[in-house]
This record gives C-alpha cells, sequence and structure tokens, in this order.
C-alpha cells in the first residue's frame, strides 16, 4: 500500500475497493476494538485502510490470498450478523464486518489458495 492508499499490483484483478467497513480482530491487537476503514478486494489478497484515526498504518493491513487457511461468518459486537472472520495458516485472525458480508465472503472463499 502507498502513501496514498490502496494501488493495484501487476496482473491484479480489483473485485471491489473503498467498501466502508470495520475491523474487530488482527494480529498483535491486545484486545478486540472496533477500527472503521476501508476495504480493498483483489484476486490476490484483502487489504484494509483504517481512517479517522491517528496513527493509522499500524491498524492498517494487508493479507495474501494464498495465506488463508479458513474463511467462514459469525457475529460481530454486540452480535450483528456483518462478520466475516478470516484465519490465516500461520494461526493469525481477522475479524472484519461489512454490509452485504455474502457477496464478500463468497468473493474470499473463491479465491483461497
Amino acid at each position: 500500500m502507498g502513501k496514498k492508499g490502496f494501488e493495484l499490483k501487476e496482473n491484479e484483478q480489483l473485485f471491489a475497493g473503498n467498501v466502508t467497513g470495520d475491523c474487530w480482530k488482527m494480529p498483535n491487537q491486545t484486545i478486540g476494538r472496533q477500527v472503521s476503514g476501508k476495504y480493498h478486494f483483489t484476486d490476490k489478497r484483502v487489504a484494509f485502510l483504517a481512517t479517522g484515526l491517528v496513527g493509522t498504518g499500524s491498524v492498517s493491513w494487508e493479507i495474501e490470498m494464498k495465506d488463508i487457511a479458513t474463511v467462514k461468518t459469525c457475529t460481530t459486537p454486540p452480535f450483528f450478523p456483518f462478520g466475516i472472520l478470516i484465519t490465516m495458516k500461520n494461526g493469525d485472525k481477522y475479524k472484519l464486518s461489512i454490509l452485504k458480508r455474502k457477496k464478500y465472503f463468497e468473493w474470499i472463499s473463491q479465491h483461497v489458495a
């Protein structure tokens, strides 16, 4: 991710970009907290750019589809059905919260290597 935000890499296809959502869990985060931002989904990766915070770089991330072990739907606090839980092959977990999650869940599921 460049300083200006999300940029496509060579031979990468964008499925959806600037999708508003929240991230509730990411590695190296001691407590689950809601971080607002924008998701970008491509055939090779999922990226999250946090917005509205000082130090957004520390809570922004991108993951490669080839590194994802499992993806499943879940709830987000308090009990909303908007969550997607991604578990990486190394055990790291990311909890995404997105409206119309079925569309993104299916996209990720189809592109996991």
